[in-house]
């Protein structure tokens, strides 16, 4: 049977699959957080708690991946966040380094994406993985790669979940797919699967430019601190619930009116509704350009992680239309390159037969 992998490194996340289980692909996910470490320090937790991350040296420089890594970072560490993108030491640490989590040492596809804007580096990437990699006491290869790009991972993800009528309908469907990323907003108009070049795009307005319109207001509120953890408004959009926690006191977020969350009175106020609209309807409005106004669209699909922040302004963008979210939007992706990467193997193995 044909190893198929899939690896989704995206801005906020990195997904792949490590095997095919019970009908499903068996997914893991993480951070896309690289820490460039030093050996000498490795090991001072004495074998207490080992940290869940993989190793791996680029250019000569130490890196840590995996969903700990942020356990062994430093000022230097960093998500992948820069124009050369794929030739960076991080997305390649990223990109290495997770193989060592997918449980084969041949591939025989693996599925990789891009954010729209980089698609006219899919045979850079392609070429960068195909071939026997050595990493670290392991020697991986990989047979064959195909690249997509990442919103039609999630519209292969969702045609999957509708079953045969539904996806017979989907095909004669002109379909809108959003995928708000960690870095980039990426969006894909299609008829069914086609992809429709010309109404397809992405701009540099992801979940980063929010946090950072956020910490730019945060900053005034709190003059104390200079350099505002971008980790904190991360996790107060994603894992708190309804407060941010700063220098160990709970305010309501996205509002505070100069009360903690336990209502003590304190000297902090602010307003994060104009800063995260400021960019979510900044980039609908730029998608809006390209795509149109609707008329002709059936079907709307968002996904990716920061999907219910874009939601309403995607949603009074086209305000006659229903919006349906993906099932599981941060592994939609990841999930949707897997099976279609099934697909597109065993077509190119018919052919190949021919």
């Amino acid at each position: 049977m044909a190893v198929i992998r899939a690896l989704e490194v995206g801005f906020g996340t990195t997904s792949l699959t490590t095997g095919y289980a019970d009908g499903e692909p068996v997914i893991k996910t993480f951070s896309s957080f690289v820490a460039q470490t030093d050996p000498n320090k490795s090991g001072l937790n004495a074998g207490l708690n080992k940290r869940d991350t993989v190793s791996i040296t680029i250019n000569g420089q130490n890196y840590e991946i995996g969903p700990d890594a942020q356990l062994a970072s430093d000022k230097s560490s960093s998500r992948v966040l820069n124009s050369s993108y794929i030739t960076s030491d991080q997305y390649q640490a990223l990109l290495f380094g997770s193989m060592l989590y997918m449980n084969a040492d041949t591939i025989d596809l693996l599925v990789l994406a891009l954010p729209v804007e980089h698609w006219s580096r899919r045979e850079q990437l392609k070429s960068l993985v195909v071939g026997k990699h050595t990493i670290k006491d392991r020697t991986i290869e990989v047979k064959n790669a195909w690249v997509i790009v990442q919103p039609l991972g999630g519209l292969l993800d969702y045609a999957d979940s509708i079953g045969q009528s539904g996806f017979d309908e989907l095909r004669e469907q002109t379909v809108l797919s959003v995928d708000p990323g960690f870095g980039t907003f990426d969006y894909v108009t299609s008829a069914g699967l086609k992809l429709n070049d010309t109404r397809s795009g992405g701009a540099d307005l992801g979940m980063s430019s929010v946090l950072s319109a956020c910490a730019k207001t945060l900053r005034t509120a709190f003059p104390n601190l200079h350099d505002f953890p971008i980790e904190k408004i991360d996790e107060a959009f994603y894992k708190n619930d309804g407060y941010i926690r700063v220098s160990g006191k709970k305010y309501p977020f996205p509002v505070c009116k100069g009360e903690t969350v336990d209502n003590k009175p304190v000297n902090i106020e602010f307003d994060l509704r104009p800063a995260i609209e400021s960019v979510t309807q900044n980039a609908v409005t730029k998608l809006k350009n390209v795509v149109g106004n609707g008329g002709d669209i059936d079907l709307i699909i968002l996904m990716g992680g920061a999907c219910n922040i874009y939601k309403e302004a995607l949603q009074s963008a086209y305000p006659d239309h229903d919006i349906v979210v993906v099932k599981n939007p941060i592994t939609s992706i990841c999930r949707g390159m897997h099976l279609g990467g099934m697909q597109y193997y065993e077509a190119l193995k018919k052919m190949n037969a021919a």
